[in-house]
């Protein structure tokens, strides 16, 4: 994907690079509140950091053998704070918008965080991995509203461990759906693998070379983050 942002030939780069934007905004978001930033104030940061990565081609530098696609934003983001001047992003607010979303919904998802000591850098770390999590699970959702299955979906969901109480019970589950046991059971374990297969693309994408092993070596360090 990175690949794709970078180069002007590829016709697809100004897609690639918009996705790209906008899978990792939150992120940035919440590290810039975590260092102490006002919600005005990350908003501006947030979109003038994604609008120096698009105008200077900041994407360009990234190198795979020198470490992983979210440490190098983060060390560009770090590096753009220091020589920026709230007062400059001040004048410039509500100016054109790089990266759509709503101020609103990303102060009122920081202000959701736990209230801890995690350090601005961590919740960065945090944040990025659940964002894999969250982009994967809307893709395999899509998946499943193509195929017509949007009911079985939201039936079979809870079974990731997305639930909020404990885990539901397989046989009332099959009888809401018409299913015999063993079906049920099939249709979960399907599930199971198509969203593993969904965390595995979205970390391949952050991959320059992404083998199976060093895909997994970046989910494990993506885990070890949550």
């Amino acid at each position: 994907m990175v690949r794709r942002a970078v180069d002007e030939r590829d016709s697809g780069s100004q897609r690639a690079l918009g996705q790209l934007c906008q899978n990792c905004w939150y992120p940035i978001y919440a590290f810039i509140r975590r260092s102490g930033k006002s919600p005005e104030d990350a908003e501006d940061l947030c979109q003038g950091f994604f609008e120096r990565v698009i105008s200077t081609r900041l994407l360009a530098g990234a190198d795979p053998e020198k470490g992983r696609l979210r440490t190098f934003l983060l060390s560009c983001l770090k590096h753009y704070m220091a020589d920026e001047h709230d007062r400059a992003f001040a004048q410039k607010r509500g100016a054109g918008k790089v990266v759509e979303f709503s101020a609103l919904s990303a102060e009122e998802q920081y202000l959701a965080e736990p209230v801890d000591t995690v350090t601005p850098d961590r919740l960065y770390q945090k944040q990025w991995a659940l964002q894999v999590i969250a982009t994967s699970m809307q893709e395999l959702e899509s998946t499943y509203q193509d195929e017509g299955k949007q009911a079985l979906f939201a039936a079979l969901k809870p079974f990731l461990g997305f639930s909020q109480s404990s885990e539901p019970n397989y046989q009332s589950v099959a009888d809401a759906l018409g299913l015999n046991l063993n079906t049920l059971k099939s249709h979960i374990r399907r599930l199971r693998e198509r969203w593993r297969d969904c965390v595995m693309s979205q970390v391949a994408a952050t991959l320059d070379n992404p083998t199976p092993d060093e895909i997994k070596a970046e989910l494990r360090e993506l885990l070890g983050c949550v």
